[in-house]
């Protein structure tokens, strides 16, 4: 992904909600309440907004956020549209990450894109910061900017489009600006695990950033001398699930 041209049709721009992301990245919300959260891709989500409302602090990050109000809402509603045509393919074959029926997901997912919607408006008229128009492996944050960035379906969902040394450059840019990182799922859009898995922990290890896998989620820091417990998210639930495809 280039700067911030806008992503491939490839990428799915999705709107999972808040409660999506603290099941799928085991997310204790009294800790990550008192974190500072990047959210990097953004991508439609409520979840940055709803963190805010709940007295949290939380940043989103995206390319799609170059664009203007109108021009958001025109990607969203075609991306919705897309993302219904996936969601039916995945029920079909079994492969579906959720289980409450398409009628919930495709409520669900348009509920936090519209709710989405309506915050970004809101911080561009006031010229507000809490959509920055950025992508990886570049970001416009200084070192330790955040405590916790989470990452949803971007890296590992698209192997063909990004290769082993992208995601090398992606995780490291994201433990520079945050002390923890966690990235969800690890598989691509095809529900297959990320083939390069074990490369790129051993090449972030070389380079000293240190992985661990929990419940489908790779949690990521820079390793220290003396490694204390993170203070910003728990451990992820047992049977939390992701997959699916797009950001």
């Amino acid at each position: 992904m280039r700067g911030l041209d806008p992503p491939p049709e490839q990428v799915v721009i999705t709107s999972r909600d808040y409660d999506e992301y603290l099941a799928a990245l085991g997310l204790d919300e009294p800790a990550l309440l008192r974190a500072r959260v990047l959210d990097c891709p953004g991508g439609a989500s409520d979840f940055a907004r709803t963190v805010r409302e709940r007295g949290g602090r939380a940043v989103s990050a995206d390319p799609l956020y170059a664009g203007t109000p109108d021009e958001v809402a025109a990607a969203v509603g075609a991306a919705l549209e897309r993302g219904l045509g996936r969601a039916v393919a995945a029920l079909r074959r079994g492969g579906a990450g959720w289980s409450a029926g398409l009628p919930e997901y495709v409520e669900r997912r348009r509920r936090s894109a519209l709710r989405f919607l309506a915050d970004y408006a809101r911080d561009r008229a006031a010229g507000g910061s809490d959509y920055v128009a950025a992508a990886l492996p570049a970001l416009p944050f200084p070192d330790g900017a955040f405590d916790l960035a989470v990452v949803p379906n971007l890296l590992f969902a698209y192997a063909d489009l990004f290769d082993l040394d992208w995601h090398a450059a992606a995780v490291r840019e994201l433990v520079r600006v945050a002390a923890e990182v966690r990235v969800h799922p690890l598989t691509g859009v095809d529900g297959l695990p990320y083939p390069r898995l074990g490369e790129l922990r051993r090449a972030l290890a070389a380079t000293g950033v240190g992985t661990t896998v929990r419940a489908g989620t790779l949690v990521c820091r820079v390793r220290r001398s003396a490694p204390g417990p993170s203070t910003t998210a728990a451990p992820p639930r047992s049977g939390a699930t992701g997959g699916g495809a797009g950001r």
